[in-house]
Protein backbone atom coordinates (compact mmCIF):
# COMPACT_ATOMS: atom_id res chain seq x y z
CA UNK A 1 0.00 0.00 0.00
CA UNK A 2 3.12 2.34 -0.17
CA UNK A 3 4.22 1.81 3.25
CA UNK A 4 7.48 2.82 4.25
CA UNK A 5 7.96 2.76 7.77
CA UNK A 6 6.58 0.52 10.88
CA UNK A 7 6.42 0.92 14.64
CA UNK A 8 7.12 -1.80 16.80
CA UNK A 9 4.68 -2.17 19.83
CA UNK A 10 7.35 -1.38 22.30
CA UNK A 11 8.35 1.99 20.74
CA UNK A 12 4.87 4.05 20.60
CA UNK A 13 6.20 7.18 20.50
CA UNK A 14 7.92 7.04 17.04
CA UNK A 15 4.25 6.54 15.84
CA UNK A 16 3.93 10.51 15.93
CA UNK A 17 6.68 11.45 13.53
CA UNK A 18 5.96 8.13 11.19
CA UNK A 19 2.70 8.92 10.66
CA UNK A 20 3.98 12.64 10.19
CA UNK A 21 6.92 11.34 7.62
CA UNK A 22 4.28 9.26 5.82
CA UNK A 23 1.98 12.47 5.55
CA UNK A 24 4.86 14.48 4.35
CA UNK A 25 6.00 12.16 1.69
CA UNK A 26 2.07 11.15 0.55
CA UNK A 27 2.06 14.88 -0.19
CA UNK A 28 4.80 15.23 -2.36
CA UNK A 29 3.91 12.52 -4.22
CA UNK A 30 0.71 14.12 -4.65
CA UNK A 31 2.40 17.68 -5.94
CA UNK A 32 4.64 15.62 -8.46
CA UNK A 33 1.86 14.35 -9.79
CA UNK A 34 0.36 17.05 -10.56
CA UNK A 35 3.21 18.71 -11.70
CA UNK A 36 3.85 15.97 -14.10
CA UNK A 37 0.36 16.19 -15.04
CA UNK A 38 0.44 19.94 -15.55
CA UNK A 39 3.83 19.35 -17.52
CA UNK A 40 2.11 16.85 -19.98
CA UNK A 41 -1.11 19.11 -20.14
CA UNK A 42 1.14 21.91 -21.39
CA UNK A 43 2.79 19.30 -24.09
CA UNK A 44 -0.27 18.91 -25.51
CA UNK A 45 -1.18 22.08 -25.75
CA UNK A 46 2.10 23.24 -27.20
CA UNK A 47 2.02 20.30 -29.89
CA UNK A 48 -1.53 21.10 -31.05
CA UNK A 49 -0.49 25.03 -30.81
CA UNK A 50 2.46 24.28 -33.24
CA UNK A 51 -0.10 22.03 -35.58
CA UNK A 52 -2.24 24.55 -35.67
CA UNK A 53 0.10 27.50 -36.75
CA UNK A 54 2.10 24.92 -38.79
CA UNK A 55 5.05 25.85 -37.02
CA UNK A 56 7.44 22.99 -36.08
CA UNK A 57 10.48 23.88 -33.70
CA UNK A 58 14.01 22.64 -33.73
CA UNK A 59 17.39 22.50 -31.38
CA UNK A 60 20.70 21.75 -32.96
CA UNK A 61 23.36 20.75 -30.17
CA UNK A 62 26.44 22.28 -32.48
CA UNK A 63 29.37 20.33 -30.95
CA UNK A 64 27.41 17.05 -30.34
CA UNK A 65 25.79 16.98 -33.79
CA UNK A 66 22.46 16.50 -32.08
CA UNK A 67 19.46 17.58 -33.78
CA UNK A 68 16.02 17.93 -32.17
CA UNK A 69 12.73 18.48 -33.74
CA UNK A 70 9.06 18.53 -32.72
CA UNK A 71 6.59 16.52 -33.81
CA UNK A 72 4.77 19.17 -36.38
CA UNK A 73 8.85 19.87 -38.01
CA UNK A 74 8.42 16.00 -38.66
CA UNK A 75 5.42 16.64 -40.49
CA UNK A 76 6.44 19.20 -42.10
CA UNK A 77 9.16 17.62 -43.81
CA UNK A 78 7.41 14.89 -44.20
CA UNK A 79 9.47 12.54 -42.33
CA UNK A 80 8.86 9.86 -40.38
CA UNK A 81 9.18 10.72 -36.28
CA UNK A 82 12.03 7.69 -36.33
CA UNK A 83 14.17 9.08 -38.14
CA UNK A 84 17.22 10.96 -36.93
CA UNK A 85 17.00 14.44 -37.81
CA UNK A 86 20.30 15.53 -40.03
CA UNK A 87 21.40 18.50 -41.78
CA UNK A 88 21.98 16.11 -44.68
CA UNK A 89 18.19 15.47 -44.32
CA UNK A 90 17.58 19.03 -44.33
CA UNK A 91 19.31 19.65 -47.14
CA UNK A 92 17.52 16.39 -48.97
CA UNK A 93 14.81 17.94 -49.17
CA UNK A 94 15.21 21.35 -49.71
CA UNK A 95 14.62 21.85 -53.52
CA UNK A 96 17.51 21.59 -55.80
CA UNK A 97 17.44 24.77 -56.45
CA UNK A 98 17.69 26.26 -53.28
CA UNK A 99 20.20 23.73 -51.95
CA UNK A 100 23.15 25.91 -52.54
CA UNK A 101 21.79 28.90 -50.53
CA UNK A 102 20.43 26.91 -48.06
CA UNK A 103 23.93 25.07 -47.61
CA UNK A 104 25.58 28.31 -47.44
CA UNK A 105 23.31 29.93 -44.71
CA UNK A 106 23.63 27.23 -42.71
CA UNK A 107 27.59 27.08 -42.64
CA UNK A 108 27.51 31.12 -42.40
CA UNK A 109 25.44 30.40 -39.19
CA UNK A 110 27.43 27.50 -37.96
CA UNK A 111 30.94 29.65 -38.34
CA UNK A 112 29.48 32.60 -37.47
CA UNK A 113 27.43 31.56 -34.67
CA UNK A 114 24.38 34.46 -35.82
CA UNK A 115 20.51 34.49 -36.03
CA UNK A 116 19.10 33.59 -39.39
CA UNK A 117 15.98 34.39 -40.49
CA UNK A 118 15.07 32.97 -44.09
CA UNK A 119 12.46 31.29 -46.50
CA UNK A 120 13.47 28.25 -49.28
CA UNK A 121 11.60 25.27 -50.98
CA UNK A 122 11.35 21.95 -49.95
CA UNK A 123 10.73 19.43 -52.63
CA UNK A 124 8.65 16.16 -50.91
CA UNK A 125 8.73 12.82 -51.99
CA UNK A 126 5.77 13.20 -54.27
CA UNK A 127 6.95 16.00 -56.27
CA UNK A 128 5.00 18.40 -54.71
CA UNK A 129 6.98 21.60 -53.28
CA UNK A 130 6.47 23.56 -50.10
CA UNK A 131 7.83 26.52 -49.12
CA UNK A 132 8.96 27.31 -45.47
CA UNK A 133 10.48 29.80 -43.38
CA UNK A 134 13.29 29.24 -40.79
CA UNK A 135 14.36 31.18 -37.90
CA UNK A 136 16.81 30.51 -35.51
CA UNK A 137 19.20 32.26 -32.88
CA UNK A 138 22.27 30.88 -31.44
CA UNK A 139 22.08 29.83 -27.83
CA UNK A 140 24.75 28.75 -25.11
CA UNK A 141 23.73 25.88 -23.14
CA UNK A 142 23.96 26.31 -19.66
CA UNK A 143 23.81 22.50 -18.68
CA UNK A 144 25.90 21.44 -20.83
CA UNK A 145 28.01 24.71 -21.85
CA UNK A 146 27.65 23.64 -25.56
CA UNK A 147 26.69 26.04 -28.48
CA UNK A 148 23.15 25.38 -30.05
CA UNK A 149 20.66 26.47 -32.06
CA UNK A 150 17.07 27.22 -31.48
CA UNK A 151 14.15 28.19 -33.81
CA UNK A 152 11.21 27.18 -36.06
CA UNK A 153 10.34 26.53 -38.98
CA UNK A 154 7.27 27.49 -40.43
CA UNK A 155 5.18 25.84 -43.19
CA UNK A 156 3.88 28.89 -45.12
CA UNK A 157 3.09 27.24 -48.82
CA UNK A 158 -0.53 28.47 -47.94
CA UNK A 159 0.89 32.15 -48.25
CA UNK A 160 3.12 31.86 -51.16
CA UNK A 161 0.56 30.34 -53.05
CA UNK A 162 -1.87 33.01 -52.37
CA UNK A 163 0.40 35.74 -52.99
CA UNK A 164 1.07 34.18 -56.28
CA UNK A 165 -2.58 33.95 -56.92
CA UNK A 166 -2.69 37.62 -56.50
CA UNK A 167 0.05 38.72 -58.52
CA UNK A 168 -1.55 36.73 -61.14
CA UNK A 169 -4.96 38.66 -60.86
CA UNK A 170 -3.20 41.71 -60.48
CA UNK A 171 -0.90 40.72 -64.05
CA UNK A 172 -4.21 39.67 -65.21
CA UNK A 173 -6.07 43.26 -64.39
CA UNK A 174 -3.08 45.02 -65.84
CA UNK A 175 -3.29 43.18 -69.39
CA UNK A 176 -7.26 44.32 -69.52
Amino acid sequence: MGATDYVFKNRLARIVPSVQRALREAEERTERKRAEEALHRNDVYFAEAQRLSHTGSFGWDVAREYIYWSEETFRIFEVDSSTKPTVELVLQRTHPEDKVLVSQLIESAFRERKYFDFEHRLLMPDGSVKYVRVVGHPSLNHESGNFEFVGAVTDITERKQAEEALRRSEQRLRDV
